[in-house]
């Protein structure tokens, strides 16, 4: 699989393998959040499918673009996800992306072990409800899991608890702010933090301006649809959009379709 790096730079022909790898900031300081997405050239992430559910249509998804994925995951000290997600972790709907990155790319888990991290990330998870079973979702991801949302019931703090599960409880409001979710982080030591949620947790982070970076693999074909799909941020117009600079840019030369595979740093808060 190769790639033609366009920006910065000359172009130059190279493996797509790789491409992602020490791409991030050297660990330390405050926690810098990073997030991905797969887009159709009219700007789907998401359909829904036949059981109902919405995911990455299969018109464009494809193994490149995973490769690049799992080589953002195998570098972070967390993914952030929401509640839906972790739900669809504990009932088997969905399975841990790291067993499979593991499994799929055994170069990519030597590497996060070379750089001393721990097998899984640490999972925290964004939710106002918590409807899963605890001890689903921990068996569904063997790694340490963090959840952060308004307070909890007694009942299901102590079965969070028991299930090893920690718990942040928000004592007031009902809705996790950039604040809240920063300080839980930084407290916990936890700097690379891939966000894997969906187009509305994004929104909301980049509301609280606490998103440092986007990894956008854009695969050239047009979808269209409207109620059953996701585009790349949903929700209320922001106030203060965040601009886009282009970091770097590649072609896909092998890929059908082609892909363009951009990263950003977000900045003008």
């Amino acid at each position: 699989m190769r790639v033609l790096t366009l920006y910065p730079g000359d172009r130059e022909e190279r493996a797509l393998a790789g491409l992602y790898l020490d791409d991030l900031p050297a660990k330390g300081g405050h926690p810098f959040l990073y997030a991905n997405f797969l887009a159709s050239l009219d700007g789907r992430i998401a359909l829904r499918n036949a059981n109902g559910r919405k995911g990455v249509p299969e018109a464009i998804a494809n193994n490149r673009d995973w490769r690049l994925y799992t080589e953002l995951l195998v570098q972070a000290d967390a993914v952030l996800t929401t509640g839906r997600h972790a739900e669809a972790l504990a009932t088997g709907e969905q399975t841990d992306m790291i067993a499979i990155a593991h499994d799929r790319y055994p170069d990519l888990r030597r590497y996060r072990r070379s750089r001393g991290l721990s097998e899984h990330p640490v999972c925290i998870v964004v939710t106002s409800r918590f409807a899963f079973p605890a001890d689903a979702l921990k068996k569904a991801h063997p790694g340490a899991i963090l959840t952060i949302g308004p307070h909890l019931d007694a009942a299901k703090r102590r079965a969070a608890h028991k299930a090893g599960i920690e718990t942040v409880s928000l004592d007031s409001g009902t809705q996790v702010t950039g604040k809240d979710l920063i300080a839980a982080l930084a407290a916990r030591g936890l700097r690379r933090v891939y966000m894997v949620g969906g187009p509305r947790l994004f929104r909301g982070l980049l509301a609280d301006k606490i998103v440092h970076r986007l990894y956008l693999t854009t695969a050239c074909r047009l979808l269209a649809g409207e109620q059953d799909t996701d585009t790349l941020v949903q929700g209320p117009v922001l106030p203060l959009p965040p601009e886009a600079t282009l970091r770097r840019l590649a072609l896909d030369l092998d890929g059908r379709p082609q892909q363009i595979l951009a990263s950003y740093d977000l900045t003008s808060y």
